[in-house]
């Protein structure tokens, strides 16, 4: 027996924090509005499309760090290729060897 198409009832996001605490939010609502798991996955598609036809332009650099960070936080898994402590800090202090 065929089911045919079937739309989920709910897509969640788990959020789990770092004090142990989990939180569950829907995702089939935005702004108080509705969506449906179909406008979603499309939604997504576009996005990716328009992300990869940003990188496949020759003239567009990669970014080590695409998004902001905390002050001091430098153990991202490329940081260390970018040098981001020696960026972050401005160079060399005068206590440590060169």
């Amino acid at each position: 027996k065929e089911l045919g198409i079937r739309e989920p009832s709910q897509l969640a996001f788990v959020r789990l924090k770092p004090n142990g605490e989990v939180f569950e939010e829907s995702i089939l609502e935005y702004n108080r509005k509705p969506r449906t798991a179909n406008d979603l996955s499309e939604e997504a598609w576009a996005r990716l499309e328009r992300l990869l036809f940003h990188y496949a332009d020759p003239a567009t650099g990669y970014l080590s760090r695409a998004l902001p960070f905390r002050e001091g936080e430098a153990d991202g898994d490329y940081d260390h290729l970018a040098r981001v402590l020696e960026w972050s800090a401005g160079g060399a202090r005068e206590d440590e060897a060169e």
